[in-house]
């Protein structure tokens, strides 16, 4: 499969609409039920440490590709325009808390924060 990708505002109403996404690929590749809700909560902690970096950013991106030894996930956060955050998210908590619900997390960064979330989960049994 190639990458099945969406887009939408970087508003914290449009996280719904990444959460069916992805429920509906999960769907499509069989995957048990209780994955597709760990995953439904993992793009939700994504997209909260994304919106609660030092930057704005003016939208999500939401990657899904199917590979042989699973299904890879990755939100980032596009058009980021620095600020100052009081608010920012713990990345290391948000990388555990991900961790727990997916096979692998991996965070993008670079010197404004998180601007990336990189999720694994297994293949179909």
């Amino acid at each position: 499969m190639k990458c099945m990708t969406l887009t939408v505002p970087a508003k914290k109403e449009c996280i719904l609409v990444m959460r069916m996404t992805a429920a509906g690929v999960c769907a499509l590749h069989d995957l048990p039920v209780d994955v597709m809700e760990d995953l439904r909560t993992a793009i939700d902690e994504s997209c909260e440490l994304l919106l609660h970096q030092d930057y704005v950013a003016e939208s999500l991106t939401l990657c899904c590709e199917a590979k042989k030894d699973g299904l890879y996930v990755t939100i980032t956060a596009q058009k980021r325009t620095c600020q100052q955050c009081d608010d920012a998210a713990d990345a290391d908590i948000a990388k555990l808390i991900i961790g727990t619900l997916v096979k692998e997390v991996t965070l993008q960064q670079d010197e404004s924060g998180v601007h990336g979330v990189v999720m694994a989960l297994p293949a179909k049994a």
